[in-house]
């Protein structure tokens, strides 16, 4: 039979950082991390807005909620919160090319962003992009402010999963560059 230890445990309150933490040791960890890739679309007065995300999980199956983190300060994370829609376009391992175009710093925004790339609108007017696995289309119910970044925790109302895609493999993520599963 086990006891229960003599020593005290620390609660979380009283926790603190053993060491300095540099955000280059904190960013070199996370990315022993796999991750899926995204491209997260909304829609502005000025047209649509979409940009790469891999900070992106599901919440909950009832009500089915989801979630995703953007820099705070970003312009999709503006247009995001002003729409107070979205959609996750899930990509494929083919379209690393699309994941880096939307991952760049000085990317166009608008019409102009979107320019060549096959899509169609979803219910909110954000795109749907052509030959992704699969896509969410999702409605905020909550935002939260986490370090330098916001969590938009939102309900999603509309999914598509082709059968055409279901024996295709996702795009992946680690250690700062895009992977292609086999």
């Amino acid at each position: 039979m086990e006891t229960a230890s003599a020593t005290t445990s620390a609660t979380a309150s009283t926790l603190t950082r053993s060491r300095s933490i540099t955000q280059q040791q904190f960013r070199q960890v996370m990315g022993q991390f796999l991750t899926g890739v995204t491209i997260v679309t909304a829609r502005a007065e000025d047209g649509p807005h979409g940009t790469t995300v891999n900070s992106f999980a599901s919440l909950s199956l009832d009500p089915p909620l989801i979630m995703i983190c953007l820099r705070a300060g970003s312009r999709t994370g503006a247009v995001v919160a002003a729409a107070g829609a979205f959609t996750v376009n899930i990509l494929s391992r083919g379209q690393a090319e699309l994941g880096a175009r939307f991952a760049a710093s000085g990317r166009p925004s608008g019409h102009e962003a979107f320019a060549g790339i096959p899509h169609r609108l979803g219910a909110s007017g954000a795109p749907v992009l052509a030959g992704t696995l699969a896509h969410l289309e999702c409605r905020v119910r909550k935002t939260v402010t986490a370090g330098d970044h916001t969590l938009f925790i939102a309900e999603v109302f509309d999914l598509d999963a082709g059968p055409e895609f279901l024996d295709i493999p996702p795009l992946a993520f680690h250690q700062g560059r895009f992977l292609t599963i086999p």
